[in-house]
């Protein structure tokens, strides 16, 4: 763990590498007003674990990464604050922190999260090389957020699949909580595309109107979003939020989305979600389809946007596979998901 405070800057923040048996620990830079520095150190440190969960996954032996001997850990960094307007004092802000991650000589590896762009990385990479996210002009993958998007669409397949035995969305209703972010209205147009019936809610009640308006989907107040009656119940803002007052809530079978850390007692609530009969889908399975694109940055050959989507594309397949074992042997999937990855992560211990 990295922990830095620099006053004249006014930039706080932490970078942790959780795991790095892989690789190299790869992760975004989330840029968020935390209320305090246990919850920024909390939130970065339960980030960080997904992103090792999530690589192990994301980067098995079948895929266009692993072919070219490229792996990676988690890790994730997270500055605590309000994201800084100013362009001059921002871009000296991170200028400063690539210059830390530079410290590091490639034991972090950083992209675009919650609070920073595809700008930023720029910035970042006139001081650093360890950093995705860059747009293809520069031999980057650009934003993640489509990418991410995408991979949900791919889980999606795989649990309405395993639920309604079809992989089409036409006349399933999707309950979109973050409608109005990146990932949430590129979900949106998508599933609107194929045939499905949507219901949305956001913060931004001015973006949320306007993609609900675009898209045709029905806007509610966020605090209502959970108990719409709905086949699934997609998550896309912030984590924490399937818990003991909202899970009573849900009326799906399928709960499955791009935001982070959605489980706020991760192992209970995944059995709480099982007894109720919905099908949760880790969201370090599920939501993987940005950093695989930022992954594919640093293969050997350079980006590929069609080695990076046939990437993307094969987390319909590790759904497929986890769910078999979690209807097997009759586990909640977030433990069948783990302990894949887990297993992965040991084996590669053991090899060294």
């Amino acid at each position: 763990m990295v922990l830095w405070n620099d006053e004249r800057l006014g930039l706080e923040l932490s970078i942790i590498m959780d795991d790095t048996t892989l690789g190299p620990g790869l992760g975004g830079t989330r840029w968020r007003a935390y209320p305090t520095r246990t919850e920024a150190l909390v939130d970065n440190s339960r980030l960080a674990r997904g992103m090792t969960y999530k690589l192990a996954l994301a980067v098995g032996k079948d895929t266009e990464l692993a072919k070219a001997g490229v792996s990676f850990g988690g890790g994730k960094a997270v500055i605590r604050g309000e994201s800084t307007q100013d362009k001059s004092k921002r871009e000296d802000q991170l200028r400063a922190y690539a210059a830390l991650i530079n410290s590091l000589g490639g034991r972090f590896i950083t992209s675009i999260d919650v609070g920073t762009s595809v700008e930023d990385a720029i910035t970042m990479r006139g001081v650093t090389k360890w950093v995705g996210g860059l747009p293809q002009e520069m031999g980057g993958s650009g934003d993640p957020s489509p990418a991410t998007a995408m991979g949900v669409i791919w889980g999606l397949r795989a649990c309405v699949g395993a639920v309604y035995d079809t992989d089409s969305f036409k006349d399933k209703t999707i309950a979109i909580q973050g409608i109005a972010g990146k990932v949430g209205s590129t979900l949106a147009r998508d599933l609107a595309r194929e045939g499905a019936i949507l219901i949305g809610s956001g913060r931004n009640q001015s973006t949320a109107q306007k993609i609900a308006t675009e898209v045709g989907a029905k806007l509610v107040p966020p605090d209502e979003i959970y108990e719409q009656e709905c086949d699934i119940f997609s998550a896309n803002a912030f984590g924490g939020i399937l818990n003991d007052d909202t899970i009573p809530k849900l009326r799906c079978r399928i709960t499955a989305g791009g935001a982070n850390n959605q489980l706020w007692d991760p192992l209970r609530h995944a059995a709480m979600l099982q007894d109720r009969g919905i099908l949760h889908a880790p969201e370090f399975w599920i939501n993987g389809g940005g950093v695989i694109n930022v992954a594919h940055e640093f293969h050997p050959q350079g980006y590929s946007q069609e080695r990076a989507f046939a990437d993307i594309k094969r987390i319909y397949d590790r759904g497929k596979e986890m769910i078999e074992i979690s209807r097997r042997e009759k586990l909640p999937l977030l433990t069948a998901a783990m302990r894949l990855a887990e297993d992965r992560i040991r084996k590669a211990k053991t090899a060294d």
